[in-house]
């Protein structure tokens, strides 16, 4: 068994080095596309942080991530103010909101065995804790050997994910099975976590520690240029849409010249684009950062920052990413606000909240044949639904505590 994992983690080593230059060629292209620097040396290893001894260690991939990372280092620090906090991200949204944080950070490189030598030689990490699932073999070989506990915080583990995993499960079980604890959201995550390997003494349910965020902060400027230019309209709006979101929702709009729709990129370089393609669909259609104009039947919300603007004026709220397949956009930021919520067939990454918001009447599932009539449906009861979406995370509120309590228990000489 031994040899079998050492021989598969070897063979995903020497896949990722041949893979490489796809990599590289990869984050190249993504992140110029977006205005960002790529970071390629820094992904490679070339640069190794400052030395740290002794230091919490925590790690997020991209925003979304790199937000519930902050909350719980700030969390750790309110009960152990001597704990010294080190942070990674991948992504550059993930690592700007580090960077304007109080805690130092460092670009999460790719994962060679031979870099992590360097790193924990240099940090000596007291605790590894990774937020939701990114977990990589190598780091988790090498923090296992040099006796760091491995703790996933926040987890998730949607079936699809687990599907993913025992494709490639020698050299996954052998990962899972190094988790010194495993703090998962909800029940179902739980369980595809032992089902890959992480032994069940190690697991606790202790929900999410995206329920006890506090509402986004509203921009009142951007907020009264979205409701003049809302005037007394309906107002959609979908939040961190993906292209194929953007399709749908456009199409709809062309069949409901009466209705306004604000659409939210998940990425704001994508605002010409959406305004591209609304232009095709022969819609009125202006970009909030080029200026808003009253004729437009579609507001393009591509500027930083501004979401609590955006969903504050909104009378409905469709996530995005549920209906292009890409597993659904956090939906709690607009329940914290009181709004009514529509979500597509596809919402695996947050599958507990929306079932629980869904159960709670709160939210409504629907596909793109049914869109029209899901979106009257809602209107109809919206400030029910607004209220019970307030409502269910209030009540489930509390996880950051839970989890802080064992991680402190898991760091070594407390």
């Amino acid at each position: 068994m031994l040899a079998s994992s050492i021989m598969g983690r070897h063979l995903y080593s020497l896949l990722l080095l041949l893979c490489t230059p796809l990599l590289i060629a990869h984050v190249v292209r993504k992140y110029r596309r977006e205005n960002q620097d790529p970071m390629v040396s820094h992904r490679l290893g070339v640069h190794v942080p400052d030395q740290m001894e002794g230091c919490v260690w925590i790690h997020a991939c991209s925003l979304g991530e790199a937000k519930v990372g902050l909350e719980l280092a700030r969390a750790l620090i309110q009960h152990d103010a001597s704990l010294r906090i080190f942070m990674t991200a991948t992504t550059p949204a993930g690592l700007g909101i580090l960077a304007k944080s109080e805690f130092t950070c460092h670009v999460f490189p790719w994962d060679f065995s031979w870099i992590w030598s360097r790193w924990l030689s240099k940090l000596r990490p007291k605790a590894l804790i990774v937020i939701e699932t990114e977990l990589w073999p190598n780091l988790v070989d090498a923090c296992h050997k040099a006796s760091v506990p491995v703790i996933l915080a926040n987890g998730r583990l949607s079936d699809q994910s687990v599907r993913g995993y025992e494709r490639f499960v020698w050299v996954s079980r052998p990962m899972w099975s190094k988790v010194s604890r495993a703090l998962m959201q909800f029940d179902g995550d739980a369980h595809n976590a032992h089902s890959l390997g992480v032994p069940a003494h190690a697991i606790s349910e202790v929900g999410s520690i995206k329920l006890d965020q506090s509402a986004p902060q509203i921009s009142r400027e951007r907020a009264n240029q979205i409701t003049d230019w809302k005037q007394d309209n309906v107002l959609i709006c979908l939040m961190s849409s993906h292209a194929d979101d953007d399709a749908l929702f456009i199409d709809w709009a062309q069949q409901h010249p009466k209705l306004r729709l604000l659409i939210v990129p998940r990425h704001p370089v994508r605002g010409l684009e959406i305004k591209t393609l609304a232009d095709e669909h022969a819609v009125d259609a202006c970009q909030v950062s080029k200026g808003i104009l009253d004729n437009a039947q579609i507001l393009i919300g591509d500027t930083f920052g501004d979401m609590g603007a955006y969903l504050s004026a909104s009378d409905v709220i469709a996530i995005g990413g549920s209906f292009s397949r890409k597993g659904g956009q956090n939906p709690i930021e607009p329940a914290l606000m009181s709004k009514p919520l529509i979500a597509g067939p596809s919402m695996h990454n947050f599958q507990a909240i929306s079932v629980g918001l869904e159960a709670a009447g709160a939210l409504l599932r629907t596909d793109a044949e049914h869109l029209s009539q899901a979106i009257n449906e809602v209107l109809a009861k919206a400030d029910v639904m607004g209220r019970a979406a307030n409502a269910w995370v209030e009540a489930n509120r509390g996880s950051t505590e839970l989890q802080v309590q064992a991680i402190l228990a898991q760091i070594p000489g407390r």
